[in-house]
């Protein structure tokens, strides 16, 4: 059975921030999974993202230093004043440039305690394989 379109992208940043680190998971595959997928998919990864990081004291979100980290400073700020994840609204971040929102989902899923619990979805870990 198929990935659902979170799905999808959900194990693609967790696989590629873990392969490449923050500065360098932009790839261009991950470029074009994010711009392939549905504007509302990206929106409830952009949230799920938010709520996990809401209570993070990461740096880069301390001192946002380009457009991606301060789209990912409001989204996390936003995400502090809601009940539930449902509760998280990103309208505003998905009017920004695509880029900037890929940008923003690897600065909060870095910033996020538990990746696993942000983004659950299975990926394939070194030991995995034979």
């Amino acid at each position: 059975m198929p990935d659902s379109p979170v799905q999808s992208l959900s194990r693609h940043l967790r696989q590629q921030l873990h392969l490449h680190g923050r500065r360098r998971a932009a790839t261009p595959f991950l470029l074009a999974v994010w711009n392939a997928t549905p504007r509302e998919d990206r929106g409830t990864v952009l949230a799920r993202l938010a709520w996990h990081a809401r209570d993070s004291r990461s740096a880069v979100l301390a001192a946002p230093a380009d457009q991606a980290e301060r789209l990912a400073k409001q989204l996390r700020r936003n995400a502090r004043h809601c009940a539930a994840v449902q509760d998280v609204t990103v309208e505003g971040a998905l009017d920004a440039d695509w880029r900037q929102q890929l940008e923003a989902a690897l600065v909060l899923l870095a910033a996020c305690p538990d990746r696993a619990a942000a983004l659950p979805v299975e990926i394939a870990q070194p030991g995995d394989t034979p």
